[in-house]
């Protein structure tokens, strides 16, 4: 079979990132499939291949949603389908994922702008600081912030307002590393702890002045904790049955979701150190034939783009 690639070399900054595409590649030819890398000037060959592999930012502003969109429409078998992307790149559209399907998560609510004194102590009240604030669009939390005193909420909020509204002000869960499980075809991929940089309280973090990233540590998936299974199927049948990266934190033995990426990043010598079949394995899905279905929850018109 014939897949294509769709790849914005903008957004690969490592060469681990690099060679984990290039090991996707040798996966499929391995197995007698074609892999070829495809780019913006090559949307218009999209009905040569059977299945499309994306591998950009893929939120509903950029270009890799065209490509999902136009790979479903064709019947393509493509990962990322455009039902994930739009479920899972919204913050806001997360938060009503994770309330009307009783998914453990940190409170929140959605924030837009009503600053009257009532509703900022009913918010303040709820959440506690410090509070985190999120734009509903953002990668590796770069519109995430941390207010800690009423004046630090306004400003905050205020600023990531001009840009969008509803915004999510979320009750701040520390811990020294969050799960990330992948899932693929609703059955777990991988398992990896993303740990917080020394002195940050994201897996991204600016530490004295510089963005650190914390350390990973892989783990075999046939040792993930139960509950943190079953907590991962539970919520990607939510949204389907195609390529995600669940962030979860774990606090005093309890589970709590608070994303879910329908693009997650491979690290070559990361996510596949313990576990070195997530290659073949996603490349199998790729060439099965069968469309990713959507999951249980539905989005509301308001989301249709």
């Amino acid at each position: 079979m014939k897949i294509g690639c769709f790849v914005e070399t903008y957004s690969f900054h490592t060469k681990i990132e690099a060679q984990a595409l290039e090991n996707f590649k040798t996966s499929a030819e391995r197995k007698g499939h074609q892999f070829e890398y495809i780019f913006k000037k090559d949307l218009n060959r999209i009905p040569e291949f059977d299945s499309i592999f994306i591998r950009a930012t893929t939120d509903p502003m950029n270009t890799a949603y065209v490509v999902s969109r136009t790979a479903d429409a064709l019947g393509k078998v493509v990962i990322d389908d455009p039902h994930s992307i739009r479920t899972c790149s919204s913050k806001v559209v997360l938060d009503g994922l994770f309330k009307q399907n009783n998914i453990p998560s940190p409170r929140s609510v959605l924030f837009a702008g009503d600053y009257s004194p009532d509703n900022l102590r009913k918010i303040i009240e709820y959440l506690k600081f410090p509070i985190v604030v999120k734009a509903p669009y953002t990668k590796f939390s770069s519109h995430v912030e941390k207010a800690h005193d009423e004046a630090e909420l306004k400003e905050i909020t205020s600023r990531y307002l001009k840009n969008a509204r509803p915004i999510v002000l979320q009750e701040f869960m520390p811990t020294t590393f969050d799960w990330r499980v992948g899932m693929l075809d609703g059955k777990v991929l991988y398992l990896c702890k993303y740990h917080m940089p020394k002195g940050g309280w994201k897996v991204k973090s600016m530490v004295d002045g510089k963005q650190e990233w914390g350390k990973s540590t892989p783990i075999m998936r046939k040792n993930i904790p139960k509950k943190l299974e079953e907590l991962a199927i539970k919520v990607t049948k939510c949204v389907g049955d195609g390529l995600y990266g669940l962030d979860i934190k774990e606090v005093n033995g309890e589970y709590y979701c608070i994303e879910i990426n329908d693009n997650p990043s491979f690290y070559a010598g990361i996510e596949d150190s313990k576990d070195h079949d997530i290659y073949d394995k996603i490349i199998d899905r790729l060439t099965s034939g069968r469309p990713v279905k959507p999951g249980t929850y539905r989005l509301n018109e308001d989301c249709i783009i």
